[in-house]
């Protein structure tokens, strides 16, 4: 086997040891000692062995902490404390991953998600969801070398939420890792399936203004409800998503600088899920412009401008983590001042910024002289995306045309 495969691989060494700890170790079932070598030429040892005597059991394999230069002694001892770790984890976990070949999954599907160069927050929710179906597996006597036990996994999920497509995710690379590079296919009938359309019911736009010159009241309050006021409204002006309104050039240049005006371009940067490609913000609602005024537009607060993506340029992993960051605070910051206690919850949820980019493109589609590649392009996004999400509208509705044009 060759350092670039990291494939498993043995010795006629490790396996002459492995028969003597057979002797040594008899209640463990199909004992073996397993060589890997990483691509980065590290070589490592891993103890195997099979919890059934028929071997239809699970196969647990423990990392030592030895290395294949390491001494016969070095290793063996290595093998004894990994076993004894092993048991005391069990009885402490019972029977959880720990120490178990579904732990070693686990560490090795993290390691591979840190090494994806994907945006942290991306990252830490593939990270929650591999640990989710670790736990789940062991809870429930599966194995991540099981089509099965995985599609169960996978069942245990709502078809057309969110989170049947984080599961699938999440088994898939378990698998892979657990077969060395087989894939799952969890097939039509267990994928994730999309949502009825009529996502983004329509809001009214008063509605949407009052909340918006609510947060420009509260504004001198603090800096971070001054970047709320000013996030919430260029996303209600444009519908643009929050992070392409941070990786605008409006952050980056002097206030005065930008044109702001119905119609005008803002150049700014979309790297949702990775993609690095550059994108515009047009402002398409006048009546709020004029209520908020250009002048507070131009002039973003300092702490937006400290978290701000590049508008010219592909956004390295800590402007990323720092644009990240503030959306999730000022996320908080509407929570808690928009919140249940209050008597706010309705204000919060028309002025969460998936409403506003939905709202926002309604308002586009209203425009006759926009076609769906225009207006695609004005939230860069697909005409796809638009059929499927805005099915609803009448502009996709066959007999509201024919009634238009020949009624």
């Amino acid at each position: 086997m060759t350092a670039a495969t990291g494939l498993r691989r043995n010795s006629a060494r490790l396996k002459g040891l492995a028969k003597y700890l057979r002797t040594k170790h008899s209640d463990r079932f199909g004992l073996s000692l397993r060589r890997k070598t990483r691509p980065s030429g590290e070589e490592l040892i891993y103890l195997t062995f099979n919890t059934r005597p028929d071997g239809s059991g699970d196969q647990k394999w423990l990392k030592l902490n030895a290395s294949y230069q390491d001494g016969d002694v070095v290793i063996s001892t290595a093998v004894d404390t990994a076993l004894a770790e092993f048991d005391n984890n069990l009885k402490r976990n019972a029977g959880g991953p720990v120490g178990s070949s579904l732990g070693v999954y686990q560490r090795q599907a993290l390691g591979r998600i840190e090494s994806s160069g994907n945006s942290e927050k991306h990252a830490s929710r593939r990270v929650k969801w591999i640990r989710s179906c670790v736990q789940w597996l062991s809870e429930n006597n599966g194995r991540a070398t099981s089509r099965d036990d995985l599609l169960r996994w996978i069942q245990s999920w709502p078809a057309e939420a969110r989170s049947r497509r984080d599961a699938i995710s999440a088994a898939c690379l378990l698998f892979d890792i657990a077969t060395d590079g087989k894939r799952l296919n969890p097939g039509r009938e267990n994928g994730y399936q999309e949502p009825a359309a009529g996502q983004g019911k329509p809001v009214d736009p008063a509605e949407i203004q009052r909340i918006i010159l609510g947060l420009w009241e509260r504004s001198q309050t603090s800096e971070l409800a001054h970047a709320c006021a000013w996030i919430t409204s260029w996303v209600a002006l444009t519908g643009a998503r929050g992070a392409m309104v941070m990786a605008s050039e409006l952050l980056w240049k002097e206030p005065g600088q930008v044109e702001v005006a119905v119609g005008s371009y803002v150049r700014c940067r979309d790297s949702k899920r990775g993609r690095n490609r550059p994108a515009n913000l047009c402002p398409s609602w006048r009546g709020l412009m004029e209520s908020v005024g250009v002048e507070r537009l131009q002039r973003p607060p300092i702490r937006l401008r400290q978290a701000a993506s590049p508008w010219d340029e592909k956004p390295n992993q800590d402007q990323q983590r720092r644009t990240e960051h503030e959306l999730g605070a000022l996320h908080g910051w509407i929570w808690r001042e928009l919140s249940d206690e209050k008597g706010l919850k309705a204000d919060r949820e028309i002025i969460g910024l998936r409403t506003l980019r939905h709202n926002a493109a309604r308002r586009l589609l209203e425009v006759k002289q926009l076609d769906l590649l225009q207006i695609a392009g004005l939230l860069s996004t697909s005409e796809e995306m638009l059929r499927r999400t805005y099915a609803d509208h009448h502009r996709f509705r066959s007999n509201e045309i024919i009634r238009e044009v020949f009624g």
